[in-house]
């Protein structure tokens, strides 16, 4: 196989800002619109939240091709196609006045999702850069951790000022000029060119993976489909939580809301372990801190419940890390896409699964805490099997 070029500049803050805009256009704003999309559409939330579930799950159907389209044509020019796909679905979410064309601008969302997500941004990075692809994994990270609260603090002054038609049309410009940028960036100017780019492509199924391989590629999938079920889970659920708990509205907003800088300090902690200690390492001591910060939530001390949701953020923000990178210890960048698709598959039904999985214990939020935190024995199991298994050559 003929090696064409070699190019390990990455694009990390621009990589860094599109999720911001992914998750907080894709994701996280629908928390804030979903009510008036039923008001407008005359739909009920549980129709609206059916929707937005399903438009999710279109992540996992979709991931293993995806990984296989990173592979052949780079992460960065499909990421690009994924921005200019949710530009437009945002914009006919702004336009729809049917139950009908509301499904197709969520089939659109999602097909955006699975395209401009963290696990292609992620597969970009690796691919740019293999070697210091950890440090700029971290990086991407930092970016997608305020895109909750950045988008709320955008949307909760757009939707009741200039409503949900300018809301979706404003969101779906930022996606527009992300998605030119990478698209002129990737096409025309070759930025995001992955190094070692192949001439043949080479051909990796799941089938053909020997024993080994295949038992490291079930650890991360277990891994990555509980984390972000319990995170999903647990961050839909926190309001209602502590609103009941504490019996006030706002108190619960702040309480809810103290994660997400906290995931920020938990990547910091990565960023500055990452040189002295194996990602697995670290990402074991996370996983162990997770179940602790829930069962701190049983708590109905203010104090012990900041500790918790400080506890919460730190975890999820570092196992983040963790997810992106492990796959890189044991596996080739030319096949990182493909091993990524089938990662990202549970991990999106894990996503996808969340909201209803809230809906169901909405009336008994204590049993679906007790259940995360016996799902949250997953991950050290998972990440404690994976210490077990040889990393490749190059690190």
């Amino acid at each position: 196989m003929k090696v064409i070029e070699e190019v390990k500049t990455v694009p990390v803050h621009s990589l860094g800002i599109s999720q911001i805009i992914v998750y907080g256009s894709l994701f996280y704003v629908f928390a804030l619109i979903k009510s008036s999309i039923a008001a407008k559409l005359n739909l009920s939330l549980e129709i609206v939240a059916l929707t937005v579930s399903l438009s999710l799950f279109i992540h996992v159907v979709t991931s293993i091709h995806v990984g296989v389209l990173i592979d052949k044509y780079g992460g960065m020019r499909v990421m690009s196609i994924g921005l200019l796909v949710g530009a437009l679905g945002l914009f006919t979410l702004g336009l729809s006045d049917t139950l009908y064309s509301f499904i197709f601008s969520m089939f659109l969302v999602g097909i955006a999702f699975s395209l401009a997500s963290y696990n292609i941004a992620f597969s970009t990075a690796i691919q740019l850069d293999d070697k210091n692809s950890r440090h700029h994994i971290t990086v991407i990270t930092f970016y997608g951790a305020i895109a909750s609260s950045l988008v709320w603090l955008i949307v909760g002054k757009l939707l009741p000022d200039f409503g949900l038609e300018i809301t979706c049309y404003f969101l779906s410009l930022c996606l527009l000029l992300m998605g030119v940028h990478f698209f002129v960036s990737s096409f025309f100017k070759n930025t995001g060119k992955i190094s070692k780019k192949i001439e043949t492509f080479v051909s990796m199924k799941f089938s053909q993976l020997i024993p080994r391989d295949k038992k490291i590629i079930i650890f991360l999938m277990a891994l990555g489909f509980i984390q972000y079920l319990i995170f999903a889970t647990t961050a839909l659920s926190l309001v209602d939580y502590f609103s009941i708990k504490f019996e006030v509205y706002y108190l619960a907003v702040v309480l809810a809301s103290i994660y997400g800088p906290f995931q920020l300090v938990g990547r910091l902690i990565e960023m500055g372990l990452a040189n002295k200690f194996d990602a697995r390492n670290t990402g074991f001591i996370a996983a162990i801190v997770m179940p602790c910060s829930l069962i701190l939530l049983f708590s109905s001390n203010y104090s012990i419940c900041i500790l918790s949701m400080a506890l919460f953020g730190m975890s999820n923000g570092l196992l983040t890390v963790t997810n992106g990178y492990l796959p890189n210890l044991f596996f080739e960048p030319s096949i990182i896409g493909r091993i990524k698709g089938y990662i990202g598959a549970p991990t999106a039904l894990g996503m996808s699964c969340a909201p209803f999985i809230s809906g169901i214990f909405s009336e008994n939020l204590n049993a679906l805490l007790l259940l995360m935190i016996l799902l949250s024995l997953i991950p050290i199991v998972s990440i404690f099997l994976l210490k077990r298994e040889q990393q490749r050559a190059f690190i």
